[in-house]
C-alpha cells in the first residue's frame, strides 16, 4: 500500500512539475552581475539548431535506454543550444526486452525522430548486453562477448536497428567504454580487453555495412586515453580486415585540467592514422559535474556550477585546437536510481527528472556554438610573449573562412575554480593585427569594448591591464561575431 501511495504521489508531482515554468539559476544571475570590468557594448546572439547548418558540436542524450533520463521532459529546450548533433544509446535490452527476435523500437523512434524534428542530427551508440542472451550485464561495464549465440543475437539486433533508421541515423558507434568492461569473473580490468573489443567491432561493422553501406562507423568510445588501448585495438581490427570500416574513433577524456590531454590525444591520433590514415578522431563524450560527488568521472572534487561551465568551455576548445569535434556530456542530469544523481547536465533536474533551470553550462554551450562555427579552424597565427603573470596562459588563434579573425585566451595552469574575479595582465601578442577588435567573454556572452587596452606595432599588439581568468576570452574582429 505504501509503495502504491508513493507511486501515485510521484506521478502527481511529475504532472504538476511538468507545467511549471523554469526557475532562475542563482549562479547564472551572479555570473551575469560580475562581468569583465571593460565596457559592455552588447551580448552574443545565439543561433538555434538546424539540420541544414554544419556544426562542430554535439550534446549527450545518453542512458535513456535505462530510464536515467526522459527525452520528452527536456527535449524542447535542446534546439536553443545550437548544437548540430546528439548522441543516443540504443539499449539492446530495451529494444528486445521479452522474447528473442521480438523488437520494440517505439521508445527509440521517439528519440531519433524527435531530434530530427528539433533540427538536430542523431548519432547512435550500439551498446550493452541483453539478459535474454547473456548474464554479462545491460549497463555500463557490461561484459563483451565473442562469437557464439550471444554474438548471433547481437548482430541480428544491429541489422534491425540500421534497417529501421537508414537515412535518419548516419553514424553508428560500436559500444560505450569497452575498456571498462568486466571480465568473465566479474572483475573490472580497464584496457585489458582490446582484442575482444576488436572482434566485436569487426563483426558489428560488417553487419552495419550489409544493411547501410553509406553509414559512418565509429570505434572504441573508450576512456583509457593513457593506455595503448587504441593502438592495440586498432591493430587487431586491421588484422581482422576491418580497418577500412573505422571511419571515426571516439574517446572520452575526463581530466580535471583539460589542457593536459593534448599530448595523449595527439598520440592516439598518430597511432590510429598509422593504421588507417582516413580515420577521424572525435571526442565522443565528456563533461564536468556541478557538485562534489563520489561515484562518477572526476568525483571527489568540489565542483560547482561556476567551475563546471569553465571546464566544459576549456575542454571543448582544447579539442577544437586539435581540429577535433566534441560531444558535451550531457543535456540533463542522469538519475542512476541505485546510488546517485549525476550532475553533469546542461539542465538541472529534480528527483523525478523534470528540468528545473538552465545551468551556466547551458548558456556557455550557446555561446560556443554561436562563435565557433563550422567555418572556423584553430591556427597558430598568434603567439603570446611577455606576460606579467606566472600563470600558464593558453592562446589559440582562430580562422574563419580561412582568414585570421582573432584568438582565444585563458589562464590554464590549474583546474577551473569557482572565482568570478579576473586578473589584470599585461602581455604581447605577435600575429596579424586586428582592425576593429572586441573582447568576447565566452561564459557570460557579453561583448566588451577593447580599444583603450591595446597598442599596435608591426604584427604585434601590446595589451595592458587585460582582464583574464580561467575561462576562455575571444579577442576578435567585431565583424566575426554577431551580437545585439
Amino acid at each position: 500500500m505504501k509503495k502504491i501511495l508513493l507511486a501515485a504521489l510521484a506521478a502527481l508531482f511529475v504532472v504538476s512539475a511538468a507545467g511549471q515554468e523554469l526557475k532562475k539559476s542563482v549562479t547564472w544571475e551572479k555570473i551575469r552581475h560580475h562581468p569583465s570590468p571593460l565596457k559592455v557594448i552588447g551580448e552574443l546572439e545565439t543561433v538555434p539548431s538546424s539540420l541544414d547548418r554544419p556544426s562542430f558540436w554535439s550534446v549527450g542524450c545518453e542512458t535513456m535506454d535505462r530510464d536515467y533520463a526522459y527525452f520528452d521532459k527536456f527535449s524542447k529546450y535542446m534546439p536553443e543550444t545550437g548544437v548540430g548533433y546528439a548522441r543516443l544509446q540504443s539499449g539492446w535490452a530495451k529494444c528486445e526486452p521479452k522474447k528473442k527476435g521480438k523488437y520494440d523500437f517505439a521508445w527509440l523512434d521517439a528519440h531519433v525522430n524527435g531530434l530530427i524534428e528539433l533540427g538536430i542530427h542523431p548519432w547512435l551508440c550500439l551498446c550493452y548486453g541483453n539478459p535474454l542472451y547473456t548474464d554479462g550485464g545491460k549497463d555500463l561495464n557490461a561484459r563483451l562477448f565473442g562469437d557464439g549465440p550471444v554474438m548471433d543475437g547481437w548482430l541480428k539486433y544491429v541489422k534491425q536497428v540500421v534497417k529501421r533508421y537508414k537515412g535518419k541515423v548516419t553514424m553508428y558507434e560500436v559500444w560505450n567504454e569497452p575498456d571498462g568492461a568486466r571480465d568473465a569473473n566479474g572483475k573490472w580490468a580497464p584496457a585489458a580487453n582490446w582484442a575482444e573489443y576488436a572482434l566485436l567491432f569487426a563483426r558489428t561493422a560488417k553487419a552495419i555495412r550489409e544493411v547501410d553501406p553509406e553509414a559512418k562507423i565509429a570505434a572504441f568510445g573508450a576512456f583509457s586515453i593513457r593506455t595503448d588501448y587504441f593502438k592495440n585495438g586498432m591493430q587487431r581490427i586491421a588484422e581482422l580486415g576491418a580497418a577500412e570500416d573505422v571511419d571515426f574513433v571516439t574517446y572520452h577524456a575526463y581530466w580535471p585540467q583539460p589542457e593536459r590531454i593534448v599530448p595523449m590525444v595527439k598520440k592516439i591520433q598518430e597511432d590510429i592514422q598509422a593504421v588507417n590514415p582516413k580515420t577521424i578522431l572525435l571526442q565522443g563524450e565528456s563533461g564536468c559535474p556541478s557538485r562534489l560527488d563520489y561515484g562518477h568521472a572526476m568525483c571527489f572534487r568540489e565542483w560547482t556550477e561556476y567551475s563546471q561551465v569553465k571546464w566544459d568551455l576549456r575542454h571543448c576548445l582544447v579539442n577544437f585546437s586539435m581540429g577535433i569535434p566534441s560531444s558535451i556530456f550531457t543535456f540533463a542530469d542522469l538519475h542512476y536510481k541505485d546510488y546517485m544523481i549525476q550532475s553533469f547536465g546542461l539542465m538541472c533536474t529534480n528527483l523525478v527528472s523534470v528540468p528545473q533551470y538552465k545551468r551556466p553550462k547551458f548558456y556557455g554551450v550557446q555561446h560556443l556554438t554561436s562563435v565557433i562555427t563550422a567555418d572556423c579552424k584553430a591556427s597558430d597565427d598568434y603567439r603570446i610573449t611577455g606576460a606579467s603573470v606566472t600563470d600558464d596562459i593558453t592562446l589559440l588563434g582562430v580562422r574563419k573562412a580561412d582568414k585570421p579573425v582573432g584568438f582565444l585566451v585563458w589562464l590554464s595552469g590549474e583546474e577551473p575554480n569557482s572565482s568570478l574575479d579576473r586578473k589584470l595582465v599585461d602581455f604581447t601578442v605577435q600575429g596579424p593585427l586586428l582592425s576593429d577588435p572586441v573582447y568576447v567573454d565566452m561564459v557570460t556572452g557579453f561583448v566588451h569594448e577593447l580599444k583603450d587596452l591595446e597598442k599596435r606595432f608591426d604584427n604585434t599588439t601590446r595589451f595592458t591591464a587585460f582582464p583574464i581568468w580561467d575561462a576562455p576570452i575571444f579577442v576578435c574582429e567585431r565583424s566575426a561575431v554577431n551580437f545585439k
